[in-house]
């Protein structure tokens, strides 16, 4: 059933991107008519994954560096992968949304976005019978409900993004596989006000905003990745021809991007303001001052002093090991990240950071 799901969607988004690419006007990664500076399409989400490209543009880092950012939006990380693969934009973080990309278009995983991250949970509604089933795992003593009272469940979330795996890992610590629930699927920003409008049983909050509304509207957190044991790790991927075809540009960039990271770790409130700046820039409104407050303060971008301190594309691999154990994916994927995953554009940018 996730393979006719994750089939569906990936061409729907195909077509959506066709279409957007008909009136966005991207340009086509290489020299720029006026600058002759190399252009790098940067893909993006509206979320805190992207934020350092808001410290690229405005402290003229890609200037430094010697190549020319340009953003191109993205709702989530399904029609962001399957950009990637027509085409549309170069380099850039990605969630689980990746785990489509790397087989499927050959991408290269270069580097993990996050050091530490919390904020992407789970919601039942006070009176479910999910809720009032309360603590039961040992292991998991964060984690509230039961088999019996999940299984059935509908859940809401986004098929191929964060909230889908964050439901396959959360139905999985109570021996349940995800063919055991219906999972009712929609875009990001549309499963806050549908759960709010009476719709499913529970809700995969990704975003941090939505989710600390539900929690001030009385509704009861129930899992989550840090909660599952899984805290989210974003990576930041590279289209196969422009890693061959642009490989110091690729660096270029990495080195801006962990130079504004570091920039962002350094000074929260310096970080709040860039926050804020990229969610209004990029079309959100559903945040407060508070949230983002929050946010910066549960997250750590990696930057060059924390970089190394972990294996990178572990948590992808533990993403995609997930969804293999659920019958969703096949074993070759994990294969394929193995093969696709890289630290030379890391290493060649940490020793022009050193420079």
């Amino acid at each position: 059933m996730i393979r006719r799901i994750l089939k569906k969607t990936a061409a729907v988004a195909v077509v959506s991107m066709m279409v957007c690419s008909m009136f966005t006007g991207c340009g086509k990664n290489g020299e720029t008519k006026d600058t002759g500076v190399k252009t790098v399409r940067a893909g993006a989400m509206p979320y805190y994954l992207s934020v350092p490209l808001q410290v690229i543009k405005d402290e003229k880092l890609d200037q430094k560096y010697g190549y020319q950012l340009e953003i191109i939006d993205f709702p989530s990380g399904g029609p962001m992968a399957e950009a990637l693969g027509a085409g549309e934009w170069d380099i850039g973080p990605i969630g689980a949304g990746g785990m489509i990309a790397i087989p499927n278009y050959n991408a290269k995983l270069i580097a993990d976005v996050e050091y530490e991250m919390d904020g992407a949970w789970i919601f039942a509604r006070p009176d479910s019978e999910i809720a009032k089933a309360g603590k039961n795992l040992t292991d998991y003593q964060e984690l509230i409900g039961s088999a019996d009272s999940i299984g059935g469940a509908t859940i809401l979330g986004t098929v191929g993004n964060i909230s889908h795996y964050m439901a396959i890992d959360y139905v999985s610590k109570y021996g349940l596989s995800i063919d055991d629930v219906n999972f009712l699927n929609m875009e990001t920003s549309n499963v806050y006000t549908a759960f709010v409008s009476g719709q499913g049983d529970l809700a995969c909050m990704g975003s941090p905003s939505a989710g600390l509304k539900l929690m001030e509207e009385g509704y009861v957190l129930v899992g989550g990745l840090r909660q599952q044991g899984n805290p989210q790790q974003d990576s930041i991927l590279v289209s196969e021809d422009f890693y061959k075809d642009n490989y110091d540009t690729c660096v270029n960039f990495m080195a801006s991007w962990l130079e504004a990271a570091a920039k962002l770790n350094s000074d929260q409130e310096y970080e709040e303001t860039m926050v804020t700046k990229f969610y209004t820039e990029h079309g959100r409104s559903d945040f407060s001052e508070k949230d983002v407050k929050d946010e910066c303060g549960w997250n750590t971008y990696m930057d060059a002093s924390n970089i190394k301190d972990k294996e990178t594309g572990a948590w992808m691999q533990g993403l995609i090991q997930c969804y293999v154990e659920a019958g969703a994916m096949e074993e070759n994927v994990l294969d394929a990240l193995k093969q696709n995953t890289t630290a030379d554009v890391v290493e060649d940018a940490l020793k022009k950071l050193e420079k």
